[in-house]
């Protein structure tokens, strides 16, 4: 399985929404995922036999035949280096851009002076000139944070407390310039 193939199985807000719903419950059945994100169970199962064909998710059948259970793959959305082509780099920025803008619909807008409390919400993006290793340690950086953050997230789960937030971080190399 390419990364093309992974990115082109999560390249419709559809089924970004059912990725991230999926990745809160870990596991799901397409009736339940259908009802939570307020869409025909019938276009449900069809996105999720697309993606089930993309290697990102799994199904695995119930205790009654008639039961579909889904679970990602999360080995299978690790996007290693050196995999893919020239054109990976513009698949990686629209994949971004659809996962962007589908977390920027969770995201209520943000009207300055509208509450005197501070939201809980942070947008943080930046352009740097970086070397090859200083990409290689902020990605472990990126990592090890949200790493942290789904172990809180698990331990909130099990407890019963929080909200959901949507927490998400892009190391991409940047367009060239055009001259």
């Amino acid at each position: 399985m390419n990364k093309v193939t992974r990115l082109q199985a999560v390249s419709h807000p559809l089924r970004l929404r059912i990725l991230f719903a999926l990745d809160v419950q870990e596991e799901a059945r397409t009736s339940d995922l259908a009802a939570e994100l307020g869409v025909a169970a019938n276009k449900v199962s069809y996105h999720l036999s697309l993606m089930e064909k993309g290697g990102i998710i799994r199904k695995r059948t119930g205790e009654d035949a008639r039961e579909t259970w889904w679970s990602v793959i999360t080995e299978n959305l690790d996007m290693k280096e050196g995999e893919g082509s020239d054109s990976l780099a513009e698949d990686s920025r629209a994949a971004t851009l659809a996962s962007l803008e589908y977390l920027r619909s969770l995201v209520p807008a943000l009207e300055p002076g509208e509450s005197e409390e501070r939201p809980n919400q942070s947008i943080m993006v930046t352009n740097a000139y970086l070397t090859t290793e200083q990409v290689k340690e902020l990605a472990d950086d990126l990592a090890a944070l949200l790493h942290r953050a789904r172990d809180l997230s698990d331990q909130n789960r099990e407890q019963g407390n929080g909200r959901l937030y949507a927490v998400g971080a892009q190391l991409l190399p940047a367009r060239a310039e055009q001259g």
